[in-house]
């Protein structure tokens, strides 16, 4: 029987940032409770635009079906007279139903209670019903509110719910609202209810009748491929942001694709403010010329009205885009009057956070952590220090206080003109970064030298106040985030430097700290916390990771190579051979709960076999010494598995528990040495 079931949830204006995933997490947890309740379909759909998100099941199956149901084992079912059991009977009241319904069922040689019944379509709707309440509650939504006196949370106000089972309305009171069969056309062109007669016609009738394209990805690709076009036809081409191109997807029902310009006069402002106010603050595509590559004075305008006039439109955003440029250029031109490091004495009036002092006081420990730091990242101190000096200065600008976004870009620029070196310009850009997630990070080592001392000097600052939340779902400091940049900084940058000599050097740059050495061990736990999930993301064993970090390494590359070097030779017979080793050894040093010495005893030296470990022992000593100091642990590896053979042999021909006490402990301070060799790459227990 093809059977499709739809619910459409109509709200207020949805936030555009996490429309798609708001809706995609509506059809996964809707995916998530099908399976679970065994109900097969076909196809499962998800629809979104600003007003709404909606579930399309197609070709569900709703026939009758058995549910069957095994209880206990008749020797346990029923006691010596005959009657049910306790386990019996919590069975059968768990199921609702008496112990005349139940048969029995022979498997494997044994009896059982059991009890099949059929589920009809009755129950299926009311489960739809339970799966959909289960899966709107579930949305992953950033932010709830509320709206009436019910109590009820969602992302913004529900104001209709249309939920169908082929052509019949799946009556319920769901959130508050009663279900029905009337669909929202556009807001403004067709604001009318529509009513939908079969859920099969989702969402169709929307597009035919109301204005409006439901299906996400329909719209997006209209909305490129129609403003590819245009900018084709006017001798330019687009740099689809595909974040910027998702929010304008989010924040119209039909996209009307309109060009517009600007007062050529505006490109004379940085490029970078101009494309941040066309993209991030209007939501428009900028245009570039296709032959000079360089930003036009024409945009791109998604228009959520289709009108026969569209000139309105395109002079009323012009206004509004020429307005803001005016803006941009006053600020910019009237920040320029003050030479930029003039602006540093007013951070002493700006607070980095209470009890930290302020940005002047924060500008000052960056200097010092990047005088040290540049020791490690080789670059040039004078302009270290330099680009520290000025890289809070654009945040007491009229510009960044107007684009708030834009600091870094705007204090790059200050620089530039006030003649700095171009790398000090860019490390003042640069030092923001990473921002987010799979975000670049610095180029320069002016630049990633100040991006490790700024996040450094936040991090610890905000361990000393007590800021390092503790919950696992709440980071309102963003602290994780900026842990992560820290260590890919460190990583991709390869600067060979300790986690420990770094904070030790930023707390020592904030005065009068108490527990100082509390606070240190509490931010080691969470960046070597951070550190494991990194190396889990990228796919890495757990055990590989926890093997090392048990190592209480604090060096970025050195963990690094480690987890590398272990992965590399994961599954192979090598490390098998190692694990083995390592796991006998370990075993007998347990075992014997022996006090021994640190030097082994020459002259209790009798078998051959020892005198053949001990030498090999000395010879993979010296090595492993040497790659340690090249940190080449796939060498270290190799020569630890060529303790193998030798140590079965010795297992073979040597019996450790020897009568005298003296030699037997002799012997377990060989294997005790050749055991700590194992930890100079990992705590090979926890490979097993």
């Amino acid at each position: 029987m093809n059977t499709t079931f739809l619910i459409e949830i109509g709200t207020e204006e949805l936030p555009p940032k996490s429309l798609r995933t708001m809706a995609e997490s509506f059809k996964n947890n809707m995916i998530i409770l099908l399976i679970k309740n065994h109900i097969k379909y076909d196809e499962i759909s998800w629809y979104a635009t600003p007003r709404r998100i909606a579930i399309k099941i197609e070709k569900l199956n709703i026939t009758p079906r058995k549910k069957k149901y095994k209880g206990p084992s008749i020797s346990n079912a029923f006691d010596s007279l005959g009657c049910p059991t306790h386990s019996t009977q919590c069975w059968i009241k768990k199921l609702g139903i008496k112990i005349n319904q139940v048969s029995r069922v022979k498997e494997k040689k044994r009896e059982w209670l059991f009890y099949e019944h059929f589920i009809n379509n009755f129950q299926i709707e009311e489960k739809l019903v339970e799966i959909s309440i289960s899966s709107i509650k579930n949305i992953t939504i950033p932010s709830f509110m509320k709206w009436n006196e019910n109590n009820i949370q969602f992302s913004r106000p529900i104001r209709n719910i249309v939920m169908l089972l082929n052509n019949k309305i799946v009556k319920q009171k769901l959130l508050g609202i009663q279900t029905n069969r009337l669909l929202s056309g556009h807001m403004f062109m067709k604001n009318t209810k529509i009513k939908i007669f079969h859920a099969k016609e989702y969402p169709e009738i929307l597009l035919q009748s109301g204005k409006v394209i439901a299906d996400y990805n329909i719209r997006k690709t209209k909305i490129k491929n129609e403003s590819q076009k245009i900018v084709n036809l006017a001798g330019g081409y687009l740099k689809i942001n595909d974040f910027l191109l998702e929010e304008i997807t989010s924040l119209v029902e039909w996209p009307t694709i309109l060009i517009a310009s600007f007062e050529e006069k505006f490109l004379n402002i940085p490029n970078e403010i101009l494309i941040y106010i066309m993209e991030n603050q209007q939501k428009y595509f900028s245009i570039y010329d296709i032959n000079s590559n360089k930003l036009t004075n024409k945009f791109i305008i998604i228009s959520n009205i289709e009108t026969k006039n569209p000139q309105n439109i395109i002079l009323g955003n012009e206004k509004v885009l020429n307005t803001r440029f005016s803006d941009a250029e006053f600020f910019f031109h009237k920040d320029q009057k003050i030479p930029f490091n003039e602006y540093q004495p007013l951070l002493k009036n700006v607070i980095f956070q209470h009890s930290l002092g302020t940005l002047h006081d924060k500008t000052n420990r960056i200097k010092k952590l990047i005088a040290w730091i540049t020791q490690f990242t080789q670059a040039n101190i004078n302009n270290c220090i330099q680009a520290a000096n000025l890289c809070k200065c654009d945040l007491v600008t009229d510009m960044v206080f107007e684009f708030p976004e834009m600091q870094g870009t705007i204090g790059m620029y200050y620089a530039l003109y006030n003649n700095e070196l171009e790398n000090v310009a860019i490390a003042i850009k640069e030092h923001y970064l990473p921002r987010f997630s799979n975000d670049i990070i610095p180029s320069d080592s002016t630049s990633y030298s100040l991006a490790l001392s700024d996040k450094t000097d936040t991090l610890v600052g905000l361990f000393i106040i007590g800021k390092n939340s503790t919950a696992k779902d709440k980071d309102p400091f963003s602290l994780r985030r900026l842990t992560i940049a820290i260590i890919r900084i460190i990583l991709e940058k390869t600067i060979s430097i300790d986690l420990v000599l770094l904070l030790k050097k930023s707390l020592k740059t904030y005065s009068n700290i108490k527990n100082d050495k509390v606070i240190l061990n509490n931010i080691i736990r969470f960046i070597l916390e951070r550190i494991y999930f990194i190396y889990v993301k990228k796919n890495y064993a757990p055990a590989i990771i926890k093997s090392v970090l048990k190592c209480n390494i604090t060096h970025p590359i050195d963990i690094d190579l480690r987890i590398k070097a272990i992965a590399n030779m994961y599954n192979s017979n090598t490390l098998k051979s190692l694990i083995l080793m390592h796991k006998r050894i370990s075993k007998i040093l347990i075992l014997s709960q022996e006090i021994l010495h640190t030097s082994i005893n020459y002259e209790l030296i009798q078998k051959t076999e020892e005198k053949i470990i001990i030498s090999l022992y000395k010879c993979i000593y010296k090595k492993i010494q040497y790659f340690l100091l090249k940190k080449d642990y796939n060498s270290i590896l190799e020569e630890l598995y060529n303790l193998y053979e030798p140590i079965c042999n010795f297992f073979k021909k040597i019996k450790i528990n020897d009568k005298n006490i003296s030699i037997k402990k002799n012997r377990l301070v060989i294997l005790k040495k050749i055991h700590m060799l194992f930890f100079t790459t990992a705590d090979f227990s926890l490979l097993y």
